[in-house]
């Protein structure tokens, strides 16, 4: 794997499947058993809607901005319309990485695995 770091151990003790067997990049996700996925999507729904419930602004979870409420109507509307736009352009970032491997078969931009 990437640098040689990897996790001692089964990430499946069921299927026999060790955390060294399991591939980098896209493939690694296939190499996941059915029910490994189900629990992690489960964390998933867990954390978006009962830890951290947002309220009405996407992004607004009443903690204020680094312990401080923004009074200013237009100002946390610029600050949330930004906020999501640096999402999405990481959301982007991270799709061209994943077609980049899919079509390359490289999981990281410019190494080869191989």
């Amino acid at each position: 794997h990437q640098n040689d770091i990897e996790f001692d151990g089964y990430l499946s003790p069921s299927a026999n499947l060790k955390f060294s067997d399991v591939p980098n990049g896209v493939d690694g996700i296939r190499a996941i058993p059915t029910a490994g996925l189900a629990q992690i999507l489960a964390f998933f729904a867990l954390v978006e809607l009962a830890w951290m419930p947002a309220s009405k602004y996407d992004g607004d979870y009443g903690v204020g901005y680094f312990g401080t409420d923004i009074k200013d109507p237009e100002e946390k509307a610029r600050k949330l319309n930004v906020e999501l736009n640096n999402g999405r352009a990481a959301m982007m970032g991270i799709l061209g990485i994943m077609v980049h491997d899919v079509l390359e078969g490289k999981p990281f931009i410019f190494i080869d695995m191989n």
